[in-house]
């Protein structure tokens, strides 16, 4: 059986993330029991084990900012609170468990020492501030600055995925500023799930653009750079009905693929980015213009195509021929990109995505908030019925709903 993208990425994060927390829970167990310095080690990695599988369980099922529009809908302040919450039960209930099942006797000692208690708390804020921090500056922007890696600029190879929301301006002037603005989160909100599922990195938001990097290697292994691109305009379109009825119109986007030496390095004074700079940058915007120019969804830079060993199943190429873009000198070979005919019906026919789109993407009004997140009825059995399907996800990838 082959694993999808998000399986491997599940099993890589139990596969290193378990066997650190038992061997760090190990060396706390037997700095907390010098005395008994075995089962100090002994329980200290059944703590760590303990608290890392609970927290893995709530990072992707319960807090998952990419599969649940209610958890987004959710003010940031307060959700980091809810997920410090969160992570402190989690950390004292390993510590309880750990230590129930290795005490030495019924009345020998409490099963969370006040020292625990304080080392949970500070763990669970630490670690939730720091997350807090990476989400506003973006992933792996926060490492980067703290260890002055791109202080200098540096030269990467990198392969960027170039995406346009198609019909932004007649969008907006029919929805409105603020409108548009709901409409816009909800593309951005949709498109990042199968973006995060193919390890792609969101650059940055311009206006109604992303811009999407992976390192060379990652992008092109498996073709995770193309799937995230089809992958969300199947999303789109498995979505097309809830836009409709909550917008008056369906989301859609042109998008450019293409590859090859970046500069990236720090830029700024008051505020500070890691910025993308050089000729492939370029290249790839004014392939997502022509985009428009040629009639085509999908733009992709030979140089990028021959570097992969296939496409996905289910996506054709056809070559466009050299074209010279606006703005440059040299022309560039590029092919055109497509979902076969049979991919566009199943995706327009299913859902393969967590929680049902009507229920958690649509405005939450403050008057109905209860409705909104609850149900109008059996509000327990809601919520089972969403954490099942989150679950089924996180673990099988992807749960598909008829309509």
């Amino acid at each position: 059986m082959q694993l999808t993208a998000r399986q491997r990425y599940f099993a890589r994060i139990i596969v290193w993330a378990l066997p650190v927390s038992a061997a760090l829970g190990a060396v706390f167990g037997g700095f907390n029991l010098p005395n008994d310095i075995i089962r100090g080690y002994i329980r200290g990695a059944v703590a760590g084990t303990l608290i890392s599988a609970t927290a893995l369980l709530l990072e992707f099922v319960v807090f998952s900012r990419t599969l649940s529009a209610l958890v987004r809908r959710v003010p940031f302040l307060l959700y980091l609170a809810l997920r410090s919450l969160g992570y402190l039960v989690a950390i004292l209930m390993g510590l309880a468990v750990s230590a129930w099942l290795l005490r030495a006797s019924a009345k020998s000692e409490p099963l969370i020492e006040p020292g625990g208690v304080i080392f949970s708390l500070v763990l669970s804020l630490g670690f939730n501030l720091l997350y807090g921090v990476t989400s506003l500056l973006g992933e792996g922007v926060l490492f980067n600055f703290i260890a002055g890696r791109y202080r200098r600029p540096r030269i990467e190879e990198c392969v960027l995925l170039f995406i346009d929301m198609e019909s932004s301006t007649a969008i907006a002037e029919r929805l409105g500023e603020t409108g548009f603005l709901d409409f816009l989160n909800r593309f951005v909100a949709d498109v990042t799930g199968p973006i995060v599922a193919q390890f792609g990195t969101i650059h940055k938001y311009v206006g109604d653009e992303i811009i999407v990097s992976w390192p060379l290697a990652a992008g092109i292994r498996d073709g995770h750079c193309v799937r995230a691109c089809f992958d969300a305009l199947a999303k789109l379109s498995a979505f097309a009905d809830d836009y409709i009825r909550d917008f008056g119109c369906r989301a859609n986007f042109r998008a450019a693929l293409h590859c090859g030496p970046v500069v990236i390095g720090e830029l700024g004074i008051v505020k500070m980015e890691i910025a993308f700079l050089g000729d492939t940058m370029n290249t790839a915007a004014r392939m997502q213009q022509a985009c428009r120019d040629t009639g085509h969804r999908v733009l992709a830079s030979a140089a990028l195509v021959d570097r992969l060993s296939a496409l996905p199943p289910g996506v054709t190429k056809r070559p466009v021929g050299q074209l010279r873009l606006r703005g440059k000198q040299n022309e560039i070979a590029l092919y055109a990109l497509a979902a076969a005919a049979a991919t566009r019906a199943s995706a327009a026919k299913s859902r393969p995505f967590p929680l049902d789109h009507a229920e958690t993407t649509r405005p939450c009004h403050e008057s109905g908030w209860r409705t909104s997140v609850f149900g109008r009825s059996r509000p327990i059995a809601a919520i089972c019925e969403r954490l099942k399907i989150s679950i089924c996800y996180a673990l099988d990838g992807k749960s598909r709903r008829q309509h």
